[in-house]
């Protein structure tokens, strides 16, 4: 599977939690911005293949729909065309900066190739950036 559509399924999937709504694992709300807000650098970084999370949170609510998560990545990979094993890496830095929220997703595909994927607000969009031209990337 190509790089971009790997990364195009990380991206759904990450604002999954991102909205705080959790549709991927059957509407388990949570506010993972909340969290990031808590520590001091306003970051939370969840690993979704080993279901981990780096910084502190609010309540148990996160870690648990973490693991919901986790458990739910297989079956999502493969509504999109996909596999877990297509993935060597799948990491989210969700960050609180007030007033700005937003998300980085870090994949690395079976092919060894990584890359990361600035997203603002809720829903993630991507940020704009103008090159020397003033062409929108």
């Amino acid at each position: 599977m190509k790089h971009k559509q790997l990364h195009s399924i990380a991206h759904n999937f990450a604002d999954s939690l991102a909205s705080g709504l959790g549709f991927v694992v059957g509407m388990f709300g949570t506010d993972v911005f909340a969290d990031a807000a808590s520590n001091d650098d306003g970051v939370v970084s969840v690993d979704f293949l080993n279901g981990t999370i780096k910084g502190r949170t609010v309540d148990d609510r996160l870690p648990r729909a973490i693991s919901l998560y986790q458990k739910a990545f297989p079956q999502f990979c493969a509504k999109h065309g996909a596999t877990e094993s297509n993935f060597r890496q799948f990491e989210v830095r969700f960050t609180h900066l007030a007033p700005t929220t937003g998300f980085a997703v870090t994949i690395e595909d079976d092919k060894g190739r990584v890359s990361t994927e600035d997203y603002v607000g809720t829903p993630g969009k991507r940020i704009v950036k103008l090159d020397a031209l003033g062409r929108r990337r």
